[in-house]
This record gives C-alpha cells, structure tokens and sequence, in this order.
C-alpha cells in the first residue's frame, strides 16, 4: 500500500514538508510568487529529477500555467476536485477516505494536501485543452499521405547465388531454369559461404540498401522469379522470393500525428507564456 501511494503522490506532484534542518530561501519568483528552495526539493525528488536546475524549470513553468489558467478565469469547482479524488482514491486502492488520510498521515501529509493539488492539475489541464487541444487538429488527407508513404515501403525477401565464374553462373541458371528449388541450388553453387548455408537467404531488402546493379536487378524482377547479374565483383543470380506491403492502420497513425502535433503546439504555447511572464532565477 505505501508503495502505491508514493507512485501516486509523484503522479500528483504532492508537496512534502520541508526537513527542519533546511535552511529556506527563495530560488526564484514566477509572476510574483516565490519559490522557495525546499518547494523545489520537493518537487524535484518527487518527480525524480536529479538535476535541481531541471527541477527549478519544471517547476517554473508549472507556475506559469498556473498564473495564466487563473489569468484566463479558469476555475475548479469542489464537485469536480471530489470527482478527481475519487479516481485517485480508486487508483490507490484505497477503499474509503479515512483509510486515505490514515496512509497520508503517515507520510506527514493531509487530504487537503492532495485536494489542492488535484485542483492545481484539473486547472492546468483546463487551459491546455483551451488553448493548446482545441487548436490541433489532424485532418483525413494528413493521414492518407502518411499512409501512402507507408504502403510504398515494401520490402523483398531476396535470396541469391554469387560466383565469380561466369559458366559456374550459367549452368546454375540452366539448373534452376530445370526447376530445382533455389535453396538446394545455391547450396551447391554458391560462392558465398554465409549465404549458400542458409539456401542464398540475403534477407528482407528495402529499395535503394543494396549496391546499385543488385539494387536494380532486385527491383526489376517479378516476386517468385530469378534474375541473373553482373557486378564488378562477379556474378548474382538473384532471386525474389516475394513481396510484402506494410498495412496501414489509420487511427494509429492519426493517433501519432495528434500527439507530435500536441507537444508542438504545447511547446510552443509555454514559450510564449514564459516570453510574457515576470521571471527572476536566483539560483
């Protein structure tokens, strides 16, 4: 159980109390409003950030939505902190609240604790879907061109004979050409000791990895049908085995283009409320 509700309280950012023993002093102070170095203790050990200038960002820019979710009129009703909490509650496990405050109590904490921080989330939450989601949106042709770009990368399983003799490669092709499976083939003809044990099974080949002649002659030749090559190393009889196309899930991939465009478009709201906010950094 208190492994659980650590997990939480990191989850909720909740703020512990200061040691005794740590002398307070203000590290900066965002829109007015100071924080002080034992806040940021806090805050980085609970949100597992080693590095105190990290923390002292995060933490920065945590207050700056704040201020400005408030600037906004945004607001929190007690119905929807008690909402939250129950979710909380539900994800901790814990059944009731007195058994909630009893776990709290434990840790040096308060149910208004958590209350309040709960509200400072559900705040933050509202502007961002003010004036970050509302502005995302990824339409049917973004996605239809993702698909398009994914359906194109097909790749080829290959498999080929290579001797730097040009008869060992002409009696290999008339072997094959006499309907001798491929594997069996290049396991007596090929040159190419790592190949020829596993049948001439190069791979699964993308379009432009290979060297260009190969490249060309993998390309060129139907699936389920050989090819023979000349290269300035010798001579391949290539062969593809088949072709396969990549699906295209198209809620996935909408789901992937909302979210890159979500942290753009969230990134570049905090940049601009941290160009218009009152920041002094003393540490």
């Amino acid at each position: 159980m208190r492994k659980v509700l650590l997990t939480i309280l990191a989850l909720f950012a909740l703020s512990l109390p200061a040691s005794a023993k740590i002398v307070d002093y203000i590290v900066a102070v965002v829109n007015g409003e100071p924080i002080l170095y034992s806040e940021l203790v806090d805050y980085a050990k609970e949100n597992r950030i080693p590095d105190l200038r990290a923390a002292r960002d995060s933490l920065i820019e945590k207050k700056i939505l704040l201020t400005e979710a408030k600037e906004e009129g945004l607001t929190v009703s007690d119905k929807e902190v008690e909402e939250a909490l129950k979710d909380f509650m539900k994800q901790g496990g814990f059944k009731t609240e007195e058994e909630l405050k009893r776990a709290l109590k434990a840790e040096g904490l308060t149910l208004e604790d958590v209350k309040e921080k709960i509200r400072e989330q559900l705040l933050v939450a509202k502007l961002i879907a003010r004036k970050v989601k509302s502005k995302v949106k990824v339409t049917d042709l973004e996605v239809e061109k993702v698909c398009r770009k994914e359906k194109s990368s097909s790749v080829r399983e290959v498999y080929y004979i290579f001797t730097k003799d040009k008869g060992k490669a002409e009696k290999a092709l008339e072997v094959l050409k006499a309907g001798v499976p491929f594997e069996k083939v290049a396991k007596e003809y090929s040159e190419d000791p790592i190949t020829a044990k596993k049948g001439g099974y190069l791979g699964e080949v993308r379009k432009g990895t290979l060297i260009k002649p190969l490249d060309i002659a993998v390309w060129s030749t139907e699936p389920g049908r050989f090819n023979l090559v000349q290269t300035k190393d010798g001579y391949f009889i290539v062969y593809v085995k088949s072709q396969k196309s990549k699906g295209c899930d198209r809620e996935k991939i909408r789901r992937e283009l909302y979210m890159k465009k979500f942290q753009e478009t969230l990134k570049a709201f905090i940049d601009e409320l941290k160009k218009k906010a009152s920041v002094k950094v003393y540490i």
